[in-house]
């Protein structure tokens, strides 16, 4: 189990911040300090907490809107355009979005559309030694594998898992981070309490 808090140096002025566990994009711009590790094109914001090895285990609750749950590098430049700085839409971020419609996994700025019911928790695995990142939907204690994203040889063509097996692994060479991107205004989300029954069946697996 993984416990994040946010940081409130890396979030975006359209980001109101509630605690350390809370984040909605807001509309009017908050006055936050300057800071060198605040995204300033793209209405994200990252945990504090860094990810280098061993197994991580977090949960997060979609309130409201399209929200974006994933990991990036330490080392990404928070003032890259928007087109780029977004997760999942460049080589140093991954993540799982909800779009209002469907979930989608995007990675290096491919996508795999993900035909499943709408699951208010996420939970999020991180293998780190493994290379392997795995989101799950999360109700009532039972947990619904939405996507791993893996190096995974002797595939049927499909673009997504083809850009995952030429660069996926290249992110681990990386410390990583928490990170969340709030798509649409008054997207809200909640940093998990997590759900003991879940992290017993990780640690069965």
């Amino acid at each position: 189990a993984f416990i994040i808090d946010l940081d409130s140096d890396t979030a975006d002025k359209f980001i109101q911040l509630f605690g350390t566990k809370g984040a909605k994009r807001v509309l009017c711009p908050i006055p936050y300090p300057e800071s060198p590790t605040r995204f300033i094109n793209c209405e994200q914001v990252l945990g504090v907490n860094l990810m280098n090895r061993g197994n991580y285990y977090w949960e997060v609750e979609i309130i409201d809107g399209w929200v974006s749950i994933g990991v990036i590098a330490e080392d990404f430049n928070p003032r890259e355009a928007y087109n780029y700085g977004r997760l999942g839409r460049n080589e140093k971020s991954c993540c799982l979005q909800w779009n209002g419609q469907n979930y989608a996994a995007w990675f290096g700025g491919f996508e795999s559309v993900i035909q499943q019911p709408f699951f208010h928790t996420i939970g999020v695995f991180l293998e780190y030694s493994e290379k392997t990142l795995t989101f799950y939907g999360v109700k009532d204690s039972k947990m619904t594998c939405l996507q791993q994203l893996k190096f995974a040889p002797f595939t049927k063509f499909d673009p997504f898992q083809n850009k995952i097996n030429r660069q996926f692994s290249s992110l681990f060479s990386c410390k990583l981070k928490p990170a969340f991107f709030l798509e649409s205004v008054d997207a809200h989300l909640q940093i998990g309490p997590l759900k003991k029954d879940c992290v017993a069946v990780l640690k069965r697996r």
